[in-house]
């Protein structure tokens, strides 16, 4: 069977029809009702958004002021380091000498460099940003659910204590 020209065109269209039909969520029945999930917005998801967002939800302040200063730091760096090497290519561009487009080209590369620089900076904070959330999150559980007290009731309305203890 040989394929039509417009082949691609309509299986892209089947799978995106499949695709719509299948995030369309099925009617309940009248017996079955469900109830919302509440979707937190945590500090993990904070912080991934916002470095120091996080850390400053969980009142650590030191840490979280830390973060959010680092990177706004790095971002300044970023834009003004960019901001002088355009500046700078721009004067290379127009230089009536070899000698100035040496030296503007050389300024365009310093700039460029700490631009760079900037970035990768920009990038370690926010990976020890969210580096340091995850352990503060996952420290938080690890204490909450170390030790439990539950009272029970068991059958013929015994009370019962039960204690976990997690090492």
């Amino acid at each position: 069977m040989p394929k039509s020209p417009n082949f691609p065109a309509r299986l892209a269209m089947a799978v995106l029809i499949l695709c719509l039909f299948g995030a369309v969520p099925l009617p309940v029945s009248a017996g079955e009702e469900t109830q919302p999930q509440k979707k937190t917005f945590g500090p993990l998801e904070k912080s991934l958004l916002l470095p120091g967002w996080g850390q400053l939800s969980e009142k650590r302040l030191i840490e979280g002021i830390f973060f959010l200063a680092a990177e706004a730091a790095c971002l300044y760096e970023i834009v003004a380091n960019n901001h002088l090497g355009n500046e700078n290519y721009a004067r290379y561009k127009a230089a009536g000498t070899m000698d100035d487009a040496v030296s503007f080209r050389r300024l365009t590369e310093k700039y460029d460099k700490r631009r760079n620089q900037a970035l990768l900076a920009g990038a370690a904070v926010w990976a020890a940003n969210l580096l340091d959330i995850y352990l503060i999150v996952k420290n938080k559980k690890r204490k909450d659910a170390r030790f439990e007290l539950k009272i029970s009731r068991g059958e013929h309305f015994l009370f019962g204590l039960d204690a976990s203890c997690r090492f």
